[in-house]
């Protein structure tokens, strides 16, 4: 599991997300829907991306 989360392209991450964030929110019919589905990708990419840079330090740890 964790050489697969950082095998993770965090460009194609970022797409896929925007994808599924899009259907989401157009769907519920939020208002702003585009700008909110940009938000939340971009944040949980962040998120992916801290994961990303934090794994190898603890895996050196060990």
């Amino acid at each position: 599991m964790i050489q697969w989360i950082k095998s993770i392209n965090l460009l194609w991450a970022f797409i896929v997300l925007f994808a599924f964030h899009g259907l989401l929110y157009y769907s519920l019919g939020t208002p702003g829907w585009f700008t909110v589905t940009l938000m939340a990708s971009a944040v949980d990419t962040a998120v992916l991306a801290v994961v990303q840079k934090v794994l190898p330090a603890q895996t050196k740890q060990r």
